[in-house]
């Protein structure tokens, strides 16, 4: 009975530490992306999916890559219409709370 607990807590523990990996992976993907993107000044979309009018799906911060592929698999799934908005910066809106009197 010893081994098969010793076993059972090996496992666990192999699944805790593919849980950490997997978020440290996560994070460091997200870090990476908005660091080029600020680098690069990459522009980001966003994207909502008609069809016949009603709104399928609506994805957000999609960059140029993704939204080409997504304009060229469009006509595979019956998409009538597709509304493209620039993604506004934090950056770029101005705020009147700045004005003196």
């Amino acid at each position: 009975m010893n081994k098969l607990s010793f076993v059972g807590q090996f496992s666990k523990t192999l699944g805790y530490l593919a849980f950490a990996l997997n978020n440290v992976i996560r994070f460091a993907g997200n870090v990476t992306q908005r660091v080029t993107d600020h680098v690069t000044n990459t522009e980001r979309y966003n994207i909502d999916i008609l069809v016949e009018g009603t709104t399928i799906k609506s994805v957000q911060n999609q960059s140029s890559a993704q939204l080409s592929r997504l304009l060229e698999t469009m006509d595979n799934f019956g998409v009538t219409e597709v509304i493209i908005t620039k993604k506004i910066k934090a950056e770029d809106v101005s705020s009147d709370t700045k004005v003196k009197d």
